[in-house]
């Protein structure tokens, strides 16, 4: 027999879901038919699975333990621990981090030998004696996405609670994200845009237009802040959150950003090969918290801002 202690990091989610997530190796099936046994149990009762878990429950599993170690394995051992891979951080609590990624790097895999965000995440969770945040039920990661070239703020729970909080903050759209660009062309107003947003999945390429037909609607301000030759650096910010929404845009409205080979016009895309661009410039620059209470309550209303990117400070002095 082995014994389970529920942490507070593990408690508020469903019985099933957490042993889903700590026999990660059984077959399907298998924990409902132990559970029906009695060889799994919740506080020394006969547990359906649907039970919502408390800090300090008791969980029993009745199995050898050479079958326990086979369906569970050993988590924290099997994390990789990069040494000369950058990982910013410029936030951390007991259940939040937020780190400033690099261009270049994925927010999650795209295949098995991808190093990721996420990957990253754990590894530096270890190096800095932060292991026990890790747990055969509960993975941290992050909750938000950008894309491989587009560098700055991420978001990722580091405890279940933290997880849960950040992703239902992004759905509902209570974090305010701003970003800063360097577009190409002269942005001589503040606006703000909408429009609906459509994905090709083929060419993962997005189009935009007027029609809701088939699009998700979309939403952005933005202002100009200062100007370089043909460049300006625009803030923006990202009321909605769609794949390629800044990028689409802008080019949209003539006003591509340097870099960006995907969306980018023959003007500007010739500046930047002649400039050396190898991303488009594009960076996640700022967060700002809602009013937040509880476990919360220490980012409540906080406002987050990473550094200036080295590669926009060849245009502008930051």
């Amino acid at each position: 027999m082995r014994e389970y202690i529920i942490s507070d990091n593990e408690a508020g989610q469903r019985f099933d879901k957490y042993l889903a997530k700590l026999f990660k190796n059984a077959p399907s099936g298998l924990i409902f038919k132990q559970l029906r046994g009695k060889n799994i149990t919740l506080n020394k009762a006969k547990a359906k699975g649907n039970e919502k878990l408390n800090a300090k429950d008791v969980v029993q599993v009745f199995m050898a333990d050479a079958t326990i170690d086979k369906f569970t394995g050993d988590r924290v051992n099997d994390i990789k621990v990069y040494e000369n891979m950058p990982f910013n951080v410029v936030y951390e609590d007991d259940n939040i981090i937020i780190a400033d990624k690099c261009a270049g790097v994925l927010s999650q895999k795209a295949k098995s030998s991808d190093v990721s965000m996420n990957e990253l995440l754990l590894s530096y969770l270890i190096k800095s004696n932060r292991s026990g945040n890790i747990s055969a039920a509960f993975t941290p990661a992050f909750c938000n996405r950008l894309d491989r070239n587009t560098s700055g703020l991420m978001i990722a729970g580091v405890s279940l609670a933290g997880s849960q909080k950040m992703s239902e903050l992004i759905k509902m759209r209570d974090i305010e994200k701003y970003y800063l660009a360097v577009v190409y062309g002269r942005v001589k107003h503040a606006e703000r845009i909408s429009g609906y947003i459509k994905k090709d999945e083929t060419a993962n390429k997005v189009t935009i237009d007027d029609n809701p037909d088939d699009g998700d609607f979309i939403d952005t301000e933005f202002e100009p802040l200062e100007y370089y030759d043909c460049l300006t650096l625009v803030k923006v910010r990202l009321i909605t959150g769609k794949t390629h929404q800044i990028r689409a845009q802008m080019s949209k409205l003539g006003f591509p950003i340097a870099g960006d080979v995907k969306y980018g016009s023959p003007e500007s895309i010739a500046f930047s090969k002649k400039n050396g661009l190898k991303r488009q410039l594009l960076h996640s620059y700022e967060l700002v918290f809602p009013k937040l209470t509880g476990r919360f309550a220490n980012i409540s209303e906080m406002d987050i801002k990473s550094g200036f990117p080295e590669d926009f400070k060849r245009f502008f002095n930051g």
